[in-house]
């Protein structure tokens, strides 16, 4: 056995915000009618969403194209919204009444990808820098908040293509003043006679300057009520960042096991290392052990990053790929979900 650390269970704010105006809260519930095409392989269905105006994503944190929600094999949907509700006066998420209401920067659904930001702490205040999947951004706050919707001044084209299984989006940027520009592909696909979803990545930098970045998928995944009875396994010993004590989880050598539900205004939450340099360390499997319905997550990439966070509603194991390409060079990886039921895992 390995050593065990406890994960500890904070409070995820500091103070209690103020209640948002009760006309700017949205039901989630309306999300499902945004531009989105679903998508089904007879055996896992999906809906994925489409860029643009009125669009289900238009904050500045998350890539705008290809939210990916309601996963959903044999009834169990594995990408229900970790929220009851959305307004633009919520700073990040806000528990109100027994529920979440979640900021429009941080009100996305799993899979839902973000690229770290290229050029910030250069651009100086009112300067520009650059997010993969948004766009070029201005700097207006110090220093970088993740949870800030930066005024976007440059998103590229947009595009996208659709099958009975499947989702192609693109985005095309160049930007003469910075001499960024990239060319991005992304495929959301069911593969046919499996439980399975893939999402796959062409990046190619067609600027003048190096892109510099690291990706990561915000799974919020969801299994249980508060994650009780919810285990996940890595291919590698776990190290927590906060081995602090508490009684939420447990970490045990290759195994993170909540030891209870998760409350209201609790989250679970540290980085992890452990992993080493090939790609078969990102392979990991989410599980819960009562009804026996989980996830097994693969990238082909190695892993430059994992952090770890959960609050009640949601479980978002969160692996990074490191991005860094001079002009010319282009960069595939992608991300394999398998879906499983009782015996199936």
């Amino acid at each position: 056995m390995g050593s065990v650390a406890i994960l500890s269970m904070a409070a995820s704010a500091q103070t209690t915000p103020p209640a948002p105006p009760a006309s700017s809260i949205i039901p989630a519930s309306t999300l499902d009618g945004l531009p989105h095409k679903d998508i089904t392989n007879g055996i896992v269905s999906a809906k994925v969403y489409l860029p643009g105006e009125g669009g289900f994503y238009r904050g500045t944190r998350f890539d705008r194209a290809g939210v990916v929600a309601h996963a959903t094999y044999k009834g169990q949907d594995y990408g229900q919204y970790w929220f009851s509700s959305y307004s633009p006066a919520v700073h990040d998420f806000a528990w109100l009444n027994g529920q979440v209401t979640v900021s429009t920067a941080s009100g996305a659904a799993g899979p839902s990808e973000e690229f770290t930001a290229i050029g910030f702490n250069e651009a100086g205040m009112g300067g520009k820098f650059l997010k993969i999947g948004v766009g070029i951004l201005k700097r207006d706050t110090d220093p970088y908040v993740f949870v800030h919707s930066y005024p976007v001044l440059n998103e590229g084209t947009r595009g996208y293509s659709a099958t009975k299984t499947s989702v192609r989006l693109t985005q095309k940027l160049n930007d003469k003043e910075t001499g960024w520009g990239y060319s991005y592909v992304k495929t959301v696909k069911l593969i046919p006679g499996k439980a399975q979803m893939q999402i796959e990545h062409v990046l190619t930098n067609t600027g003048k300057k190096d892109l510099d970045t690291s990706v990561y998928c915000h799974n919020f995944l969801s299994l249980s009520e508060g994650n009780e009875n919810v285990e996940l396994t890595a291919p590698f010993t776990l190290v927590a960042g906060k081995p602090l004590a508490a009684d939420a989880a447990s970490v045990n050598g290759k195994t993170l096991q909540y030891l209870r539900a998760v409350k209201e205004g609790e989250s679970v939450t540290s980085p992890f290392t452990g992993f080493g340099a090939s790609a078969s360390d990102y392979d990991f499997k989410v599980v819960n052990t009562k009804t026996g319905f989980g996830q097994r997550i693969r990238a082909d990439q190695p892993l430059s990053q994992i952090n770890f966070w959960s609050i009640r509603t949601t479980f978002s194991w969160e692996p990074y790929i490191a991005i860094s390409l001079k002009p010319g060079q282009t960069k595939r990886w992608t991300y394999t979900y398998d879906y499983f039921g009782p015996g199936e895992g």
